[in-house]
């Protein structure tokens, strides 16, 4: 995007934990990278580029990468709740604290891909011919599959160094009739694609479809974390007690240990209905944010920019709820890092009791 960060704006963005003084004796030292200085009238600004910013998340922001790569998955079977929102959210907000990053698209709709960058290049005045084209290039999951690609030629780059992604393509059906006839059609993508990319990256997001299907249940097969918005409306209010009871079962049949965030959204905070809403979530979900992300026009604004609320309009009321709300996220995140070390030591220890000391020491270098 080219965009430059002064320091103020970088401030903004990474909260309140830092002040200038903090930041320019890091530059001194060495400690972040050195912005470029421009001239604007009397005096010559810092200005950091976005490619320098995970440096300086990473040192002074409010997430910290987990113990081991983990996987979390956003879902919920109704479209339009703001989950791509969250998803494009909680993933440029880990890349910018050096988190790496790789988000999954597992929605026809294309919706996060999109929000990532993909086809932005398409010009209204450019000739349908073209823009097919262009539609078409990116290849996909079911390439993959098919043996006609490599995993890492799937993955696409953003304007953050720390964050990549696989986009969505219509072939995503053919996908999900194909694993079906797997063995184990269930852990297919944990097995083929998300084993092979924890070496690359800390985080994996797997942005799912509005509706049940076998990638939905691979997503949440693979996940340690799930991520469900929960709209402050009637009728998503209405049926997600039958939502919440479809994916307790499912959990608890699959023996599966993945933890879940709900997360109210589109509240409206002047519709006495929305509010109650609101309320009933918090007192009577358990796993859900204390925080909510209201209906705004900056959320809206930032989607269609391609970047998270924090960047966007950072000191803004939307902006402050936004990291409320990502880091309740990222302790439900971080609470399972821990769980799957220690499940790793446990693991460890029970092939080799005589060897505890050794295997310890193991496990942190693999950390």
């Amino acid at each position: 995007m080219g965009a430059n960060f002064t320091v103020k704006k970088v401030l903004d963005i990474f909260g309140s934990e830092i002040n200038r003084n903090t930041l320019l004796k890091a530059e001194a030292g060495g400690q972040i990278p050195t912005p470029e200085r421009y001239d604007t009238g009397a005096i010559k600004r810092r200005m950091w580029t976005i490619a320098d910013l995970p440096i300086i998340g990473e040192r002074y922001g409010y997430l910290k990468k987990p113990q081991r790569p983990l996987v979390l998955s956003t879902f919920t079977l109704k479209g339009g709740v703001l989950k791509t929102t969250l998803a494009l959210n909680i993933a440029r907000t880990a890349a910018l604290h050096n988190i790496r990053t790789c988000v999954i698209g597992l929605d026809l709709q294309g919706d996060i891909s999109g929000a990532l960058g993909l086809n932005a290049d398409i010009d209204e005045s450019e000739s349908m011919e073209s823009a097919i084209l262009k539609l078409e290039s990116p290849r996909g999951l079911y390439d993959f599959y098919q043996g006609d690609v490599t995993l890492d030629s799937l993955l696409v780059d953003t304007d953050i160094p720390t964050l990549k992604f696989i986009p969505e393509t219509p072939e995503l059906v053919q996908l999900e009739k194909a694993i079906s006839f797997e063995n184990r059609h269930e852990e297919w993508l944990k097995g083929n694609v998300i084993d092979v990319l924890q070496s690359q990256f800390d985080l994996i997001i797997l942005d799912c479809s509005p509706n049940w299907n076998r990638l939905v249940t691979n997503a949440l097969t693979a996940c340690d974390v799930l991520v469900s918005p929960l709209e402050c409306k009637i009728n998503n209010f209405r049926n997600f007690n039958v939502f919440h009871k479809f994916l307790r079962q499912f959990h608890d049949g699959m023996k599966l240990g993945f933890e879940t965030v709900f997360v109210p959204t589109r509240f409206t905070s002047t519709r006495k209905l929305s509010a109650e809403i609101r309320n009933w979530y918090h007192s009577n979900v358990s796993g859900c944010s204390h925080g909510a992300i209201r209906e705004s026009t900056a959320g809206e604004e930032a989607v269609a920019m391609r970047i998270s609320l924090p960047e966007y309009a950072p000191t803004s009321l939307q902006a402050d709820e936004m990291r409320e709300i990502l880091v309740e996220i990222w302790m439900k995140v971080l609470e399972a890092a821990k769980k799957k070390h220690k499940q790793t030591e446990q693991g460890i220890e029970m092939a080799n009791p005589l060897e505890a000391v050794s295997t310890d020491r193991v496990v942190e270098a693999q950390l």
